[in-house]
């Protein structure tokens, strides 16, 4: 599928669903619009081994944007659309030791969302730029931190480049190690199904184009399938997706993936696993990854809000090279402001890598944020 044909399902649907939306006149007087939004900006000190680096920049766990929502009753559904970006602040992720991107620079793949939906008995239909159906799976999360510290571990820190004594930028960087293969966003065509079991069981597919970046064509299909439940004192979610890329020059490549997290209310304890395998045949390596989190919620140490606390390792297998290892662990805090409707981020991590006969220097990152959400 290409941009043309994709662009033209795009310019249908949405002129398809204006016109629907201007014709329901009668609907306009119960419609509902929401602006949104947070900052989520933070100082970040990264140490490779030989050199420290020390920059301001957004926290690419959540960056920072602005986004509004808008529905309406049409028909027996609910039309919705959804328009969201980044704010274009350089991220936590986009630093390095040799990179110093601009402190605001907004370009088109900042678009997050521009999302027009349909959801009737029938379930839900997505069209415009947005999230895949396996988007999130490996985001089951009840620790409170997870503004912070998820399985995108590379969020903070994932440009910097692993040093062997000096770093010129041919190094493998942080990113380039650490993926939790997870889904993205996308000009996609989405379908959700009604909830199944009782409310809690949701399969999605989707079908979709990066339609923002320049020359690329790969097109991805992809599933996702959520189960959330709550039993007395335990509550759990268990997701697992699965992904197929074809790409334009040749080749393909299809990840399974899931994350099961399960929070003990009473005591606030709570734990979370995410796992991937990614087979390619445009790579020379096969790879996976294993990710497992601790935590304990809702101190009440300050007067301020909750103080929640979480710890996680991340192992990686063959990501760059037949026979390579990644090791990552960390440190993570959120304090809520409740007052402000904020929270105080505190998160330390170390990224380890080695290669057949390399092993680089660990790299250490300390990172705090704040996010105020508007």
């Amino acid at each position: 599928m290409n941009k043309t044909v994709l662009g033209t399902i795009f310019c249908r649907g949405f002129g398809g669903a204006l016109a629907l939306g201007i014709s329901s006149t009668p609907a306009l007087a119960q419609n509902n619009a929401e602006l949104y939004g947070h900052l989520n900006y933070g100082f970040i000190v990264a140490d490779d081994g030989d050199t420290t680096t020390s920059e301001f920049a957004d926290n690419s766990n959540a960056v920072s944007r602005f986004g509004v929502r808008y529905s309406m009753p049409v028909g027996q559904g609910t039309f919705k659309f959804n328009f969201e970006t980044a704010l274009g602040l350089a991220g936590s992720s986009d630093w390095s030791q040799i990179n110093d991107p601009e402190f605001l620079e907004w370009e088109r793949t900042d678009i997050r969302k521009v999302d027009f939906s349909y959801e009737g008995s029938f379930g839900k239909v997505y069209l415009g730029q947005g999230s895949m159906a396996s988007d999130g799976i490996t985001g089951s999360d009840f620790s409170g931190t997870d503004g912070i510290a998820t399985s995108a571990v590379a969020d903070v820190g994932g440009g910097f480049h692993f040093s062997d004594g000096m770093v010129d930028g041919s190094e493998p960087t942080v990113k380039s190690v650490f993926s939790d293969f997870d889904g993205g966003r996308l000009g996609r065509v989405r379908y959700d199904t009604p909830a199944l079991a009782n409310g809690a069981l949701t399969l999605s597919a989707a079908v979709g184009e990066n339609i923002l970046a320049e020359g690329v064509d790969d097109t991805v299909y992809d599933l996702g399938l959520v189960y959330n439940g709550d039993a007395g004192d335990i509550q759990y979610s268990a997701r697992i997706g699965s992904e197929w890329t074809d790409f334009d020059g040749g080749g393909s490549a299809n990840s399974v993936f899931g994350s099961v997290a399960v929070l003990h209310k009473p005591t606030g304890l709570n734990g979370k696993i995410a796992a991937g395998r990614r087979d390619s045949d445009a790579s020379a390596v096969d790879s996976d990854y294993l990710y497992t989190k601790i935590g304990k919620r809702d101190f009440s140490w300050f007067a301020w809000g909750n103080t929640h606390l979480s710890a996680d390792f991340f192992w990686a297998n063959d990501s760059r090279l037949g026979g390579d290892d990644g090791f990552a662990w960390g440190l993570q805090a959120t304090q809520e402001i409740d007052t402000y409707n904020a929270e105080l981020y505190f998160a330390y991590r170390q990224y380890q890598y080695e290669e057949p006969g390399l092993d680089y220097q660990d790299i250490d990152i300390f990172m705090v944020a704040a996010r105020w959400n508007f």
